[in-house]
């Protein structure tokens, strides 16, 4: 079957499938595809170095340099980076430990770099004496370009698409600013505010006043909610404190429907106990078990009718 549509299109849409796949597939296309930024980082970072510790003498026949000493950065960064399974981070979901574990990466790959520039009297390698100075930049634009480019998704998806024509889903007001509020945050931002766009906070954490929650700001306590959904046109109300018993959830409904809010959800209780990691794919409509107190009673008729079948039962 051939494409008979436009040629440019269809071009772009190829090319995008090949990112796609490199990015979403197997770990070892993901390697490839991180080894080769990898590899043009630290070429880029060398010549970086190179051009400052010059003083950017543009005069210097910088090509040849690098043809003389970049294998050795390249062969002893990379083969860092997999000593430190810095290729087996998730790239949509990289955290302050990754971070630090790219931190440490770098700064051996430039001590082990280093140690092989120092003269010996056993063997001479091309990078034998070159300045001190060039490994500290070196390693410096060398982290930079690296985590940079291992946030780039999350930041877009957290950051940037949230302040575009991405935020589509309900203004939505969340009542709990713990790790519960937090980690709802956190998984909206991960499905691009398709379904709810968080636009403030609610705690009784005087603590807590004023402060943001990956952007989203604590707008004060519970008593403010009715405030709060007037004067920010709020959509949906979820309350993200599983502990919460039923008389104060019961006012918080009712002030959230007195208001007309179309969306109020609740985070299940069993979270607290067997479930730490929220999603807005566990949230809950309230029930009116919720409200009162009251557990729900569930009858099996099936095995009473199994009990007292073919038997004389007095009522």
């Amino acid at each position: 079957m051939y494409n008979t549509g436009d040629p440019k299109k269809s071009l772009q849409s190829v090319w995008g499938r090949i990112l796609y796949d490199l990015t979403h597939t197997s770990s070892l296309s993901r390697f490839l595809f991180f080894c080769f930024y990898d590899v043009l980082i630290v070429t880029l970072s060398l010549y970086l170095s190179l051009l400052v510790h010059l003083d950017f003498n543009f005069q210097v026949p910088y090509a040849e340099l690098l043809r003389e000493i970049l294998l050795f950065f390249v062969v002893v960064k990379i083969g860092v980076l997999v000593i430190f399974r810095i290729y087996k981070i998730t790239w949509r979901y990289v955290g302050v430990a990754d971070l630090l574990n790219i931190v440490l990466a770098v700064v051996v790959a430039e001590m082990a770099l280093l140690i092989l520039s120092l003269p010996n009297t056993y063997f001479h390698l091309p990078i034998t004496g070159l300045g001190k100075r060039i490994f500290l930049v070196d390693g410096f634009f060398t982290l930079a370009f690296i985590a940079t480019l291992r946030i780039s998704k999350k930041l877009y998806l957290e950051v940037i698409r949230e302040k575009g024509a991405g935020c589509k889903g309900k203004r939505t007001l969340i009542i709990g600013g713990g790790n519960t509020g937090e980690m709802l945050v956190r998984d909206m931002a991960r499905n691009g505010f398709a379904a709810f766009y968080p636009i403030g906070l609610l705690d009784d954490d005087r603590a807590k006043a004023g402060m943001q929650m990956h952007g989203v700001r604590v707008l004060g306590n519970l008593g403010k909610m009715g405030e709060v959904i007037v004067r920010k046109r709020v959509e949906a109300v979820i309350i993200a404190i599983p502990s919460l018993s039923h008389k104060p959830l019961r006012e918080l409904y009712d002030a959230a429907r007195k208001l007309k809010v179309g969306v109020v959800k609740v985070v299940p209780r069993i979270y607290d106990f067997d479930r730490p990691d929220i999603n807005l794919k566990g949230l809950e409509d309230i029930s009116i078990e919720d409200l009162i107190g009251r557990q729900v009673i569930s009858v099996d008729f099936r095995g009473i009718r199994k009990f007292i079948e073919g038997k004389a039962v007095l009522n």
